[in-house]
């Protein structure tokens, strides 16, 4: 088992749900290989993400990992009943967070409900009907607007400048990282959170940590304090 369960948390306040980010990278640190996660992480990573999923009310992206990758928010048929039993909806509402409105028309992101923040007033084209366009101010009212929705566990998967914001708004409350026994190397390499410096060091305080095969599994609960 990677990690004790129920793996998500409760809301610590009643107006804002409970948010946590999972990544993987390698040991020097890149989030992303040739623009893409994907072959970085294991088996195990994969189905771990998926337990995360199962769990969640939203599965959140932003528009570079959307970009990069023919992904989708939702979960295998096999845990459906899963979600159903705990009272859930049979998929996560999928959220993708973008400010330039670069977003593809069709995606398999779209095939079930999605709700697109557009965070300036750029224009996104879609005629999907599984999407909803919905412009805020930035993702601290992207959160809000989940919580009126009735969201209590968010997941994000990125990408690291999607990350960068929830952090510097002070609304992760968890990090499952995965770092995978691989080195790449390379200049300037992709980490979990791009963007400008916090203005103060975020501490974190580890809670779970799991080795399998040399992959490391690690949660973290996150502290805004000084």
């Amino acid at each position: 088992m990677i990690h004790p369960r129920p793996l998500l948390g409760e809301p610590h306040t009643p107006d804002r749900p409970y948010l946590a980010i999972n990544m993987v990278a390698t040991v020097d640190g890149r989030a992303a290989v040739n623009g893409s996660a994907v072959g970085i992480g294991s088996a195990a990573d994969k189905r771990l993400m998926r337990e995360l999923r199962a769990e969640a009310d939203v599965v959140m992206h932003g528009a570079g990992t959307v970009r990069a990758d023919p992904l989708s928010a939702r979960v295998p048929a096999e845990l459906v009943p899963q979600r159903v039993a705990n009272g859930l909806t049979p998929q996560p509402l999928g959220v993708i967070v973008t400010r330039s409105g670069n977003l593809p028309a069709q995606h398999p992101y779209y095939e079930s409900a999605t709700v697109i923040y557009v965070t300036s007033d750029r224009q996104v084209e879609t005629d999907c009907r599984t999407v909803e366009v919905c412009r805020v101010a930035d993702v601290r009212h992207v959160i809000a607007d989940l919580a009126r929705r009735g969201a209590r566990r968010i997941l994000c998967e990125g990408g690291p400048t999607l990350n960068a914001a929830l952090f510097a708004h002070q609304v992760i409350d968890e990090i499952f990282l995965t770092i995978a026994p691989k080195v790449v190397g390379g200049a300037d390499p992709l980490t979990i959170v791009k963007g400008a410096a916090f203005a103060q060091t975020i501490n974190l305080s580890l809670r779970s940590l799991v080795e399998l095969d040399g992959e490391l599994f690690v949660r973290y609960g996150v502290n805004y304090r000084a």
